[in-house]
């Protein structure tokens, strides 16, 4: 059996570096043979079309704080692969360059801004996947996603549900910061299910200041040859590791 950490939503610079260091510890424990981070890692606010504080980081701050954050996790974890899922903010910077500098299309991404070939990090985009008729991320057979892909309302009562319904399999989720699961028995008595994680950033922000937003992380066991796996969501409550 394979492990494998999943980070989800940091969205650093505005992270909570007590949370990041309390997941980073546990999982340094596990004997990882693969890290995830599971999209918006990075919060690029300087690139987003919605209404901003000018009184926030401007956005080269931002990218040396997440270079820095990168920085620490490799030399945590300096022998295993480490994958970079794209969310919708890392998504933000091609908008903003398509919208507002077209000419640098191409000249400019995520990898070389956050200079992830120097962190021996790969960067993962499953909107490009699913493009181009490939499936999405995943370990055996849970996919792995940040949840922007499926465009799922934020308003959803049980939102792994709707997931679950929406893709039709098993899937890992972050985007909502929150931690559920869903799990559906199928006719041949096997199960399916949704898990969705956890933020690493702060659980108050001024456009949504009221929320059921938790700490998170995850990690999960998976058999390469089987697909077989098995996802321990974990959340964080005051400094302690505690089941979801």
């Amino acid at each position: 059996m394979e492990r494998t950490g999943l980070l989800y939503d940091a969205h650093i610079p505005y992270h909570n570096p007590l949370v990041m260091g309390t997941a980073l510890k546990y999982l340094k424990g596990l004997d990882l043979t693969r890290l995830i981070l599971g999209g918006d890692f990075a919060d690029f606010y300087k690139v987003s079309s919605w209404s901003q504080d000018p009184k926030r980081k401007p956005f080269h701050e931002e990218i040396d704080i997440v270079k820095k954050e990168l920085g620490k996790i490799r030399t945590m974890f300096p022998d295993i692969p480490i994958d970079y899922l794209e969310g919708n903010h890392e998504a933000r910077l091609s908008f903003y360059i398509k919208q507002k500098a077209p000419s640098f299309s191409g000249l400019i991404d995520v990898e070389s801004l956050l200079d992830l070939k120097s962190f021996d990090m790969t960067y993962i985009s499953n909107i490009k996947r699913l493009y181009h008729h490939q499936p999405p991320y995943r370990l055996g057979k849970l996919f792995v996603t940040h949840g922007h892909e499926l465009r799922v309302s934020a308003t959803s009562v049980n939102l792994a549900r709707l997931y679950y319904y929406k893709a039709h399999c098993s899937l890992i989720v972050g985007h909502h910061h929150v931690s559920e699961c869903y799990k559906q028995k199928k006719l041949d008595l096997k199960y399916d299910g949704c898990w969705m994680i956890g933020t690493l950033g702060k659980l108050q922000e001024p456009y949504l200041p009221v929320n059921n937003w938790i700490h998170g992380f995850a990690w999960v066991e998976h058999s390469p040859k089987s697909g077989l796996f098995n996802v321990h969501n974990k959340i964080i409550m005051n400094g302690q590791v505690k089941n979801s």
